[in-house]
């Protein structure tokens, strides 16, 4: 149970699954619950949590039980869904802040690709006669992100994102409670430790579970494009719960990318704590960041031909040539109508749309030299690839 700053009454993640399992109808086992326990007794511990960030934390938890329970229902009501095929999905991976999301953004434009939209990722079950409409889930949809830029302005600049735009898929995972989303919006230390190191097999299955359920409402023959930054440090994961997948990986000089993900960690976590330390933020970005690039070129090493890599200063200078190369890696093709789309897109999303993001390793505490040392094998491996 975690107490909230301004005294209210306790979190029990109990009672938060009876209100779940109420609101939804679902009256089965609930899994994952463990790991909400860890989150929420580590944010008791060392998250110093405002009251914004125990009512946001009490919230959270609330909306992803129920969309466990709503998933779980479905495929109670379709018991085929787990046996539905997820054929050559695409997933776009690498350090926070590399240009996954240009990158995602452009993908998603393909007729042929078909990306996690936001407002269905607020609650991941196809619409029917039993749940909201779609224009119901996008209204609410830009009722939550208009709150959230309310409460976090600057992160427009670092984030952008509309109801009706691709998001990550990361969305998934954090119900099952095991996502980079809640380490970046609480200081909650043991939680961070596990999932660092959490092999995640089962929550990738519940990910896939759920792209499954998805699926249905996806247009004929259209494969997923998919992306997190999250998905770094649990490739092995990910590649077990989508065997077909291939993972486009990002990358950029990482002074620069832990630096501005730092920033983001900042900007997001604001809000829910009553102390910020710039130092404490930027210690675990750049251990965050280390030690998911280490997991993935381990596993890199064992999985020759499943990736396709993608230069940051190319993709931010030249993105329609950047993809281009993309789908020569893939060997599929790029339709002219796809590139319209994608050119007409670029055309009105020119960078810092929505104001500059500013930011420094030394405003966190960090040096050139210490991030340069944590990702000395990465930059013998990739070095050619980032920018200097």
């Amino acid at each position: 149970m975690i107490v909230p700053a301004d005294g209210g009454p306790g979190l029990s993640v109990a009672s938060l699954v009876d209100e779940a399992r109420a609101r939804s109808g679902y009256q089965g086992d609930v899994p994952f619950t463990s790991t909400l326990e860890l989150l929420v007794s580590s944010c008791a511990r060392s998250a110093r949590l405002s009251a914004t960030g125990a009512q946001v934390l009490r919230r959270a938890a609330l909306r992803h039980l129920r969309n466990l329970c709503d998933v779980l229902a479905h495929v109670d009501a379709f018991p085929d869904t787990p046996a539905r095929p997820l054929p050559s999905p695409v997933v776009v991976t690498g350090l926070p802040r590399t240009g996954t999301t240009l990158l995602h953004n452009l993908l998603a434009l393909d007729p042929a690709r078909r990306p996690l939209w936001f407002w269905e990722a607020l609650n991941p079950v196809p619409p029917g006669p039993s749940t909201p409409t779609v224009d119901e889930r996008i209204a609410r949809a830009e009722a939550w992100l208009e709150a959230f830029y309310r409460m976090a302005p600057e992160f427009r600049a670092i984030h952008p994102a509309s109801a009706t735009g691709p998001e990550e898929c990361d969305a998934l995972l954090q119900n099952t409670f095991a996502s980079q989303h809640f380490d970046d919006m609480f200081d909650a230390g043991e939680y961070s430790t596990w999932l660092g190191r959490a092999p995640l097999a089962r929550e990738y299955d519940f990910y896939a579970l759920q792209l499954r359920a998805l699926s249905a409402s996806s247009p004929p023959g259209a494969t997923w494009a998919l992306k997190s930054p999250g998905h770094l440090g649990h490739l092995d994961a990910l590649l077990g719960a989508l065997p077909e997948a291939t993972v486009v990986v990002c990358h950029r000089d990482p002074r620069q990318a832990v630096a501005s993900y730092a920033s983001l960690i900042a900007t997001v976590r604001r809000p829910y704590t009553e102390e910020l330390s710039l130092p404490v933020v930027g210690r675990q970005a750049l251990a965050r960041a280390g030690e998911a690039m280490e997991r993935a070129l381990a596993v890199r090493d064992g999985a020759a031909g499943r990736f396709v890599d993608v230069p940051y200063r190319r993709l931010a200078d030249d993105p329609l040539g950047a993809v281009a190369a993309v789908y020569r890696d893939l060997g599929q093709p790029l339709t002219d109508e796809a590139v319209a789309r994608m050119r007409g897109w670029v055309a009105e999303n020119p960078r810092h749309r929505h104001g500059a993001h500013r930011y420094d390793l030394a405003r966190f505490g960090l040096t050139e030299g210490t991030v340069m040392e944590a990702f000395a094998p990465y930059l013998e491996r990739f070095g050619d690839l980032v920018d200097g």
